[in-house]
């Protein structure tokens, strides 16, 4: 009760101060309003409050409902283990009835394999070992092994068979039914595909917990000695290990794993081809305390009775079996040819009786490959379906040979790793990069001045080019392969070298062809068609220098929601979005900021279709509250620190590259005295002294201004250089001079009146000069030319720094790894990572954008950063998006249907073979029915790069609706 009455006033605390904060950010629109404060003094702070509020609510009262997991914290180790074996046990049970029930296992007519025992050598011959019992009255099911498991001592047992003798059907069986006998706090069966296992590389238990936490996300939580919830659930032995495949191994690692199960394994079952294990065997030694068994051929009487009751044809059946010829038999002892026989001719245009031919099939081995071959046709022929037989037995052969984990799993997050690795880097740099330009070109075109706007397309193409250059570079050279890898202070520091490199290349080509020689501005310049892209480039390298700080790996993993497992977690990210939008609303409607508006109301609007839209993570474990704010502090401090130490090195080092270059070619033409002539122009020097310039003359200037600036500026026409409007013109001689206070001006002698005779920024002026008389103009001491440079780019490392920090703290705060074998399925974890990823990028892009506007407001319209704080915030969103699993999985199937490797709807065409039997769902990935299909699609698969559209296109077809699934069975293992 006292717990509960604390959490209760806990809560009313939260959202009394959630109503404090509220009234304070609408008493502080309506007093900065009325009081005629500056419109961007307003909007920067409307937005950084409502920002702030935004974290805080997101951050303290993300999940509601948070009492039972805490009010659990104070349980003991051990009961907090039986709960999440309990859980455990019901997600595996959950998996593997749906599947059973998808391979008919449980029919009214299933295929039984029988079994008997297996004494030495393939079974420990010590006394206290024993033979397994023999099945009583001669019952050799399947099921029965459940029964033989318990009755070893050991609890060790081995069951042996010949390929596609139906081992994996046992394994799954076998945990079935260990699962309907299982008793509150007893050990869960767990099945394993040992074909993942690399004994020389980790132990056997700590494979265990890694396959554990990665496949079951809710066990990869720590506990308070630092292990994980899945090792825990191991040590205490509540995991029973069913490991399907130890001829999957590698031969050469045979007795390295069995010295591994002899040290490791206290029980657990293990399914193996019996040559292989007789060869372990013998080089190894017997697995100490292992009983065996081996399952037997099927025999003919069983395989008539099973394909007459199963099939709609049992006349042709029964004649094609009653006396076959020896290679069909043969053929059709193993449980996979059953299957694969019944599936193939249940189509009415095959008859059955084609395999007795003996000049088509003269083996039984080339019958089992017509029946590997055919069955994929089989399971798409038919009238309406969607896919054309032969276009999805070469897509599937594809897959199977390019596309398919070590395990054989097919992990629509892994996809990307099917293309070449120049795709790898340049599809989600492209897709990045076409987002960014989706975003910017129309702030640039209709925002009001917020963004530079480019002078030509020429040159927003080089800038554009030159950002997906920079990102294609710094993905190469910064980003993690996966996001496991350690990234401590080393890997940091190998990013801040790595980054200052690629920066200083950047700065050579500055130097080279545009060098700063008046001094560096980052907006409102005319600028060289080189510049855009060396600036894009410099763009480019650092979003993926902060992507890579924050956590985005080559290789990233499907996310899940955080706040899924609280019953009010939905609703309180729907009423933060509602909040973010209404915030950007009365931004608009009281300042009529229109970016920082628009970003708030599409913040708010993916965070309210995110908690309005259907999850895939299962109720359970979810991130707390505390949690997910020591993450965000943790990313904040993390990438504040190393984005700002990064940036403000590779800005430093490219100013001293250009300063040093420009002092060089400064100090390249004779230092005249005044009054000499050139091209023009006569050279001056002030009453205090400074240099000036004035043409000898008339010269046709405008007076231009821009929404971004506070004042307007001096450039001639025809001048390469947008501008929002003409204030003013003049023709006739102009001097520029050099101002201590405001650099480059002209005392502007035109019109309009309130700007005839006061000084006008006239650094485009000084640009358009002749070289000679520029160079003269600026000629100063080489430090002060580098500091000139430098200073600038100091800034934006600065801004660098700031907006990084966001990003980081918000990747980092909604990391939540997706628990793929809870799964409902990999569509829907598709459908919850690229939700995850979408709320991830529009609140980091609003935090971000909080930031630049505080910036802006504290730094004015007129600083040498111009509109860089827009224009880098802006990609921040879209960027991550691109290197997200869903945007690299977007890129993938684009490449994998334009080469012919897959379809356009490539998860559907998965989901429709599942349905039809081809393949089977492990949780969130697909795996073929048996590896033997797999390697015969792989082997027949073609090797030339076809596209889509070679024959036989899907065409049409693809446009009808999916039929029926047909049931295709169990190629059993």
């Amino acid at each position: 009760m006292v717990r509960g009455n604390s959490f209760r006033r806990a809560r009313a605390v939260r959202r009394a101060g959630l109503a404090v904060a509220c009234g304070a950010l609408v008493v502080l629109a309506v007093v900065l309003v009325r009081g005629g404060g500056d419109e961007d003094a307003v909007s920067m702070w409307v937005s950084v409050v409502s920002a702030v509020l935004a974290v805080c609510t997101f951050a303290l009262d993300l999940v509601r409902g948070a009492e039972p997991e805490d009010a659990g914290a104070a349980d003991p180790p051990a009961a907090g283990r039986r709960r999440a074996a309990d859980a455990l046990a019901e997600a595996v049970r959950t998996q593997w009835t749906a599947e059973a029930r998808r391979l008919r296992l449980p029919g009214p007519a299933p295929l039984d394999v029988p079994w008997s025992p297996v004494g030495p050598p393939l079974a420990d011959p010590a006394e206290s070992a024993g033979p397994v019992p023999a099945p009583r009255g001669g019952d050799g099911r399947p099921d029965g092994i459940t029964a033989a498991f318990r009755t070893t001592p050991s609890g060790r047992l081995v069951v042996l068979g010949e390929p596609g003798a139906g081992k994996s059907v046992v394994a799954v069986r076998f945990v079935l039914g260990m699962l309907e006998e299982r008793r509150e706090g007893e050990p869960v069966p767990v099945l394993f595909p040992l074909a993942g296992w690399d004994p020389s590389a980790s132990s056997l238990s700590g494979w265990l917990a890694e396959r554990l936490a990665a496949d079951y996300g809710s066990l990869a939580a720590t506990t308070g000695d630092g292990r994980t919830l899945a090792r825990e659930l191991l040590d205490a032995g509540l995991v029973l290990p069913v490991l399907d495949g130890f001829d999957e191994i590698p031969p050469a690692l045979h007795p390295a794993a069995l010295r591994s199960l002899a040290g490791e394994l206290d029980s657990g079952l293990i399914t193996c081809r019996t040559a292989a294990w007789a060869d372990a065997v013998r080089r190894g030694g017997v697995l100490p305390g292992a009983r065996a068994v081996r399952l037997r051929a099927l025999d003919l009487a069983a395989v008539r009775a099973y394909l007459t009751r199963t099939t709609g044809r049992a006349d042709a059946w029964a004649t094609v079996l009653e006396a076959p010829p020896a290679r069909l038999a043969r053929a059709l002892r193993s449980p996979l040819a059953v299957t694969l026989a019944r599936t193939v001719y249940e189509d009415p245009a095959r008859h059955p009786a084609e395999l007795a031919d003996p000049d088509r099939f003269p083996t039984a081995e080339r019958i089992e490959e017509h029946l590997l071959d055919a069955f994929v046709p089989t399971a798409f022929a038919g009238p309406g379906t969607a896919w054309h037989p032969r276009a999805a037995h070469r897509w599937l052969g594809r897959l199977a040979r390019d596309a398919t984990d070590s395990t054989g799993g097919l992990a629509w997050w892994e996809l990307a790793a099917v293309m070449p690795r120049p795709l790898r880097l340049l599809g989600p740099a492209l897709c990045a990069m076409l987002g960014t330009a989706a975003l910017l070109v129309p702030i640039a075109k209709f925002g009001g001045g917020v963004v530079a706007d480019w002078d030509t397309h020429g040159s927003a193409v080089l800038n554009f080019a030159g950002i997906l250059t920079g990102l294609c570079a710094g993905l190469a050279l910064l980003l993690p392969p996966t996001p496991q890898t350690p990234q401590g202070w080393r890997w940091l520091v190998r990013t801040a070298l790595r980054t200052t490199a690629a920066a200083a290349v950047v700065g050579v080509g500055l130097g080279l062809l545009v060098p700063p020689i008046v001094s560096s501005r980052l907006g409102a310049v005319l600028t060289p068609r080189p510049a855009w892209y060396l600036n894009g480039c410099c763009f480019g390298l650092i979003l993926a220098m902060m992507a890579a700080v924050a956590g985005l790996s080559h290789r990233p993993g499907p996310l899940g929601l955080p706040w899924t497992g609280s019953p009010g977690g939905p609703r309180t990210v729907r009423a933060l979005g509602a909040l973010v939008v209404f915030a950007g609303l009365a931004v608009y409607g009281y300042l009529g900021a229109q970016v920082p508006a628009a970003t708030c109301v599409v913040a708010g609007l993916v965070l309210v279709l995110a908690g309005l839209g259907r999850t895939d993570r299962p109720a359970g474990r979810y991130v707390a509250p505390a949690t997910a704010l020591r993450g965000f502090a943790r990313g904040l401090l993390r990438g504040l620190a190393a984005c700002t130490l990064i940036g403000v090195c590779a800005g430093a080092l490219v100013g001293v590259i250009g300063g040093s270059f420009a002092a060089a070619r400064i100090h390249s033409v004779p230092d005249w005295k005044p009054g000499k002539e050139i091209e023009g122009w006569r050279l001056l020097r002030t009453a205090d002294g400074e240099r000036a310039v004035r043409s000898t003359a008339a010269r046709d200037v405008l007076l231009v201004e821009r929404a971004a600036l506070d004042a307007p500026f001096a450039v001639a026409r025809g001048a390469r250089i947008t501008r929002d409007a003409e204030k003013g013109a003049f023709l006739g001689p102009v001097t520029v001079r050099h101002s201590p206070d405001a650099g480059w001006v002209t005392d502007w002698p035109g019109g309009p009146a309130a700007w005839r005779g006061r000084p006008v920024d006239a650094h485009n002026l000084v640009l358009a000069l002749p070289e000679p008389v520029r160079l003269w103009l600026v000629r100063r001491d080489v430090s002060a030319v580098v500091l000139d440079a430098v200073g600038p780019l100091v800034a934006f490392g600065v801004l660098v720094g700031l907006i990084g920090g966001c990003a980081s703290g918000v990747y980092r705060a909604l990391n939540t790894p997706s628990d793929v074998i809870r799964a409902v399925g990999p569509r829907s974890t598709l459908r919850t990572d690229r939700t995850a990823t979408v709320v991830r990028s529009a609140v980091a892009a609003l935090l971000a954008g909080a930031v630049c506007l505080l910036l802006i407001s504290v730094s004015g319209r007129g600083s040498t950063l111009g509109t860089m704080h827009t224009e880098l915030w802006v990609p921040v969103g879209t960027s991550t998006l691109a290197l997200s699993a869903w945007g690299r999985t977007a890129t993938a199937r684009v490449w994998l249907a334009w080469t012919g490797r897959a379809p356009w709807r490539l998860m559907t065409f998965l989901a429709d073979a599942h349905r039809r039997g081809v393949l089977r769902q492990s949780g969130a990935r697909y795996e073929f029915r048996h590896q033997r299909l797999q390697r015969r699609l792989a082997t027949t698969a073609p090797t030339a790069d076809r596209h889509a559209s070679s024959p036989p296109p899907p065409c049409d077809e693809e446009l009808a609706a999916a039929p029926p699934a047909r049931n295709a069975g169990r190629n059993s293992r």
